[in-house]
């Protein structure tokens, strides 16, 4: 079974940039346990965005387990394959890391476009049963949209919210 991640990048969760601070440890010790839970229900495959920020954590995360669970397994949905391009060094060592331990890798849209990022966000919501996002329940942007997509295609979604860091399902 095949579960997919959504979350904010750290632009727009300011307090993300620090990853040793005790929010953010915490953040990903939540999103570990709801990944523990997924696989606990039976779920072994795991599609990731490649973004920073939550994307990076959850696929982190499923690697740390997939080191303990051969059957747990990473697939990259890439939007396009100048994804990473304006990043930082660091960040593209980091994402080129996470992707040599993919099992596959899938790109959505030979180039950038407008849409190619919703487009990705479809395509892992449409060959997944579960979503697990980290949304802040505002209205706008790429995680609002997959969590409504996700709604609309009546997709289990486990969300965890930041603020609080609690938990429902919906």
């Amino acid at each position: 079974m095949y579960c997919c991640f959504t979350g904010h990048r750290p632009e727009h969760l300011l307090w993300m940039r620090d990853e040793e601070s005790d929010r953010t440890k915490k953040l990903k010790s939540v999103l570990s346990a709801v990944i523990d839970t997924a696989i606990e229900d039976g779920y072994t495959d795991f599609y990731c965005g490649m973004a920073r920020g939550i994307d990076t954590f959850a696929a982190e995360i499923v690697i740390e387990k997939a080191k303990l669970n051969k059957n747990i397994r990473l697939h990259a949905a890439l939007p396009c394959p100048e994804q990473n391009m304006s990043w930082t060094e660091i960040e593209k060592e980091r994402f080129q890391k996470i992707l040599s331990c993919a099992s596959t890798k899938t790109v959505i849209s030979p180039m950038y476009t407008d849409t190619c990022m919703l487009s990705r966000n479809r395509f892992m919501v449409d060959n997944s049963q579960r979503v697990i996002a980290v949304w802040n329940g505002f209205f706008r942007g790429g995680t609002a949209y997959t969590v409504r997509y996700a709604k609309k295609e009546k997709k289990e979604i486990h969300l965890i919210r930041p603020k609080d860091l609690s938990i429902s399902i919906l």
